[in-house]
């Protein structure tokens, strides 16, 4: 119930913190994985790394039109989908910039919602297949000068949410994935920007490890979760838990 022997799985910031993870683990769990990202020397790394034979590297940078058309061509049918790129950037309201709200808005909403579609309209998903959506603790708690962030990853959660109900038929299942403060380069990046720091003392269970979340987002691929769907995996260490 636990194994993805024999899956193909897309995983998607394959080249560090839970992207890369999340590719570790599921070629441990038997998995095909295709690792996606968009620097080429990284994304080799991390095939080098994975056990197994015929995993591939899917470089591409989601955002762009034609990349994400070359993708979808050379991609085979997919058990399963892990949507990890993002990115992270503080700015305060009053600073926000229609250039801060087009690149958030970009990278972690609209990529993986052109993706999915991309996916559902060349008939690349198998029935039955399982996608995970990593988004954010800042779409229940919207910490301080993350209003866009936060903005989107709440939109592609609810968008998540439809996709679940339209393709209920086909049993393709769509989740997200709630993480913490995870010791990633993203939250290394915020540490130099703001005072994240602060927060991450405040987690009771300590600070997460990518493999935590990847452990999450391995269940969510696997048929153990096959009736689990339209759901939010909160793996945060406990942080969250006053707030909701």
């Amino acid at each position: 119930m636990f194994s993805l022997s024999g899956k193909t799985i897309l995983v998607t910031g394959a080249s560090s913190g839970i992207g890369r993870a999340t590719a570790l683990l599921c070629a441990q769990m038997g998995a095909h994985v295709i690792a996606g990202g968009r620097d080429a020397e990284r994304l080799n790394a991390v095939l080098a790394e994975l056990p197994g034979d015929g995993h591939q590297m899917g470089q591409a940078d989601l955002t762009d039109e034609a990349q994400l058309s070359m993708l979808l061509d050379m991609l085979p049918i997919l058990d399963g989908c892990v949507f990890g790129a993002g990115a992270a950037e503080t700015v305060p309201m009053r600073m926000v910039s229609q250039q801060h709200l087009m690149r958030m808005m970009s990278i972690n909403y609209i990529a993986p919602v052109m993706l999915t579609q991309g996916l559902l309209k060349r008939k690349k998903l198998r029935d039955e297949a399982s996608l995970v959506y990593v988004t954010a603790i800042a779409e229940h708690t919207a910490p301080v000068a993350t209003g866009i962030y936060s903005g989107a990853k709440a939109a592609l959660k609810a968008t998540v949410r439809v996709l679940a109900l339209e393709h209920a038929r086909q049993k393709i299942r769509a989740n997200c994935v709630s993480p913490g403060y995870v010791e990633t380069p993203m939250l290394e990046r915020l540490r130099l920007t703001s005072s994240v720091q602060d927060n991450v003392g405040l987690v009771p269970l300590g600070i997460l490890e990518p493999v935590d979340v990847a452990s999450g987002i391995a269940y969510l691929l696997s048929p153990a979760s096959r009736w689990v769907t339209r759901s939010s995996l909160v793996i945060d260490g406990g942080l969250t838990l006053p707030m909701r």
